[in-house]
């Protein structure tokens, strides 16, 4: 994290580090594979700086309850006469291990495969006054060697670990626990959490369905311009998740089918042999008719032997304590936000490979699969094994070429209108349109409205999906192209149109590519060529996030345990390794605007190549807690000023200072979080300076609050 001293000032690449090696990365606004200096050990303090440790430390109630679950069970091991000895498998920071000493373990050994992060654990024991009472192991686990000259001289009787993700299993979890009982641990041991499980709701969502399915495209009038190809149609897509904040979630687009059903219990305790590939499956009677499209899951922990000690993942209307949460923290509104927030883990969406309809009452299947590593969902109508537990896989390649979040969009009724509304206007029945976005079917359906279109596709595998729909909708005036350089022996461009949107963006300004191709062939083009969109504007404003400013925070002390060390670790790592704009899909995490949105650069992409820079003054018209800067840009597809031709990957409704903000779902915002947040009142002003380097592809942004 960077440090801020009494006013806070950052710029987006820190220039005085001592730079010894190159790394080679693609700038995404130039298109260019560039060779970027970098500290000698780069990719080390990346994986640090992105590493979610900080993430989870900051998890109160995950912290409280795995040192209850601690406390229960070197109490009970102590009344069965024996010596509490700890093994705390990927011990990060050292806390869980500083836990078991402060709840009277008799010998603590702490295992950490990653070198950097043991070191730091070390130093952090130290400070906290328990050198020479926890063993570092700096090694996997399946690693470890117990007995005379071993890493460990004799078996753990207690296992305390945090080998969990968003999909429970997905870190290795099934194997580290079957070999930690193998090699390890004593036969009666106890486990800190003793056991998990899972959880899935089977929900009709259109709305989570179009991040998954393209719909047909229709245009203003209703009359279908290009309909799916048969493929895409039939495609069982990705089993991969979709981890998600499902707190945050429109509900009033979701019709629960059923209600939340215990799809598996995860024994950790050793009393069974967990299983790397199983099958379960769950007869379930539907609340309501609909469409089986997708699965929401969740998940919880037990902590102890006697399930006292509860640790639920689940969203706000299935939590087991939401009321209680809901009257202890009134002060958190909307009452979704009273539930414990965490972003290491999340639920998660799993589509279903077919969407068969139910009538209310009507009986199926649920059936949960999961390999060594992930999981999967199907629906059947009967209960029967599968031959194969292999995963359903994409074999249309669109669920490989496009993200979530771009599937969302070309599903966007009213993103799509938009564009069509102009193409209609813009656009004549001889028109010639090169169109520059990656996967656009927008320009596929102006063939509809013109004479040619030409397609430009840099990705092969984007290149194929577009192809189908060109096949598939029989469009004889449409040809997609590899490289700009065929433009020469194309027939004359009267109209270049872009949404703009690129598989290589991260965040929006990245799809500022568009005024590079453009550039770069504009001596080709007519001077009265029609550009679309016609140009950009970057906007900016303070905030105050309810909790994802967490992810970059410092710790200081946590548990009564001082994590000061931690936090320089994760702070040297950072100034090293990250920007201080990040991508982020902002609604998914609840902010409140404490300034009017205002425009911090405006580019013309008839002159792309002019370098540009602004400064702006922010009144902050709300007082709060300043942790964060969202940053977004907004296409505007004509000359003219106005919602109808403005395309906004921000807040979807104009910002309200003291309000939360509406954004966009389909797009991830850039986001500066401040790893120490700035105590301010009404009145206050933030000057915020960029600067856009077209030809170099650097935006550079330096925020100062008075």
């Amino acid at each position: 994290m960077l440090k801020l001293k009494n006013q806070f000032q950052i710029l987006l690449h820190v220039n005085s580090v001592n730079m010894s090696t190159f790394k080679q990365i693609l700038n995404p606004i130039t298109g260019r594979s560039e060779w970027e200096p970098q500290c000698e050990n780069y990719d080390y303090h990346q994986e640090i700086a992105r590493a979610a440790f900080a993430d989870m430390l900051h998890d109160t109630e995950r912290n409280q309850k795995y040192y209850k679950g601690l406390q229960l069970a070197i109490d009970k091991v102590h009344r069965q006469g024996f010596k509490a000895n700890v093994l705390d498998i990927g011990t990060g920071t050292g806390i869980l291990s500083m836990m078991a000493v402060r709840c009277g373990a008799d010998s603590v050994t702490a295992c950490e495969a990653f070198r950097p992060m043991a070191d730091c654990a070390e130093k952090i024991i130290e400070k906290n006054g328990m050198k020479g009472m926890i063993n570092v192991i700096k090694k996997r686990s399946t690693e470890i060697l117990v007995g005379e000259g071993g890493d460990m001289s004799r078996r753990a009787n207690i296992l305390v670990t945090e080998v969990f993700d968003t999909e429970l299993i997905g870190e290795g979890a099934i194997s580290i626990f079957n070999h930690a009982h193998k090699e390890l641990l004593e036969k009666n041991c106890i486990v800190v959490p003793d056991s998990a499980t899972m959880y899935a709701q089977v929900v009709e969502c259109p709305f989570a369905w179009s991040w998954n399915m393209p719909k047909v495209l229709a245009n203003l009038d209703g009359e279908i311009l290009l309909t799916t190809p048969a493929d895409i149609q039939q495609c069982q897509g990705s089993a991969a998740l979709h981890d998600i904040q499902l707190n945050q979630f429109p509900l009033k687009d979701v019709k629960f089918l059923t209600d939340p059903i215990a799809v598996q219990h995860f024994d950790w305790s050793g009393k069974t042999v967990l299983k790397l590939e199983n099958y379960s499956s769950t007869k379930f009677t539907a609340k309501h008719s609909g469409s089986l499209q997708v699965v929401f899951m969740w998940w919880d922990l037990k902590m102890d032997t006697e399930n006292q000690v509860l640790l639920s993942c689940a969203p706000f209307w299935a939590h087991p304590d939401y009321e209680q949460l809901k009257t202890a923290n009134r002060k958190r509104i909307p009452n979704q936000n009273v539930i414990p927030w965490r972003d290491h883990w999340m639920q998660a969406l799993y589509y279903l490979p077919t969407s068969p309809r139910i009538q209310e009452s009507g009986e199926m299947y649920l059936n949960f699969h999961h390999d060594e590593y992930s999981l999967w969902f199907t629906v059947s109508k009967s209960e029967q094994k599968p031959l194969s537990l292999r995963q359903p896989m994409c074999n249309c390649g669109f669920h490989n070429a496009y993200s979530r979040t771009r599937a969302g969009q070309l599903n966007d009724n009213l993103r799509n209108k938009k564009y069509l509304r102009v193409l209609e206007e813009e656009i004549k029945k001889d028109s010639v349109v090169l169109v520059l976005s990656d996967g656009s079917l927008l320009g596929l359906a102006a063939s509809k409205l013109c004479a040619k279109v030409y397609c430009l596709e840099s990705s092969r595998y984007s290149s194929k999906v577009l192809q189908g729909y060109v096949d598939a909708n029989e469009l004889k005036n449409v040809k997609i192209i590899n490289c700009l350089s065929e433009i020469d022996n194309l027939d004359e461009i009267t109209c270049v149109f872009g949404e703009p949107s690129f598989l290589s963006a991260l965040v929006p300004w990245d799809n500022f590519y568009f005024g590079t191709l453009l550039s770069q062939i504009q001596s080709k083009l007519r001077s009265d060529v029609t550009i679309i969109p016609r140009y950009a504007t970057i906007h900016a404003t303070a905030v105050e996030f309810l909790d994802l400013h967490k992810i970059r925070s410092p710790l200081g002390e946590c548990e009564g345990f001082d994590l000061a060390v931690f936090d320089e670790f994760v702070e040297k790592s950072a100034n090293l390794a990250d920007s201080i704009v990040e991508p982020q899909p902002l609604w998914e995490y609840p902010c409140r605007a404490l300034s009017k949105s205002q425009e911090i650069l405006r580019i013309d992409f008839n002159k792309f190549f002019e370098t540009k820079k602004t400064i702006t003054e922010h009144q902050l018209k709300a007082s709060g807690s300043c942790n964060g800067v969202a940053l977004w840009v907004d296409w505007h597809l004509t000359g003219e000023l106005s919602s109808k031709t403005t395309v906004t990957s921000g807040p979807v409704i104009e910002v309200e200072v003291d309000k939360y903000i509406n954004w966009d779902i389909h797009s991830r915002q850039g986001v500066h979080l401040l790893p120490h947040p700035q105590l301010v009142k009404s009145n206050r002003t933030m000057t915020c300076e960029t600067s856009f380097l077209p030809r170099d592809g650097d935006i550079h942004f330096k925020f100062h609050i008075q």
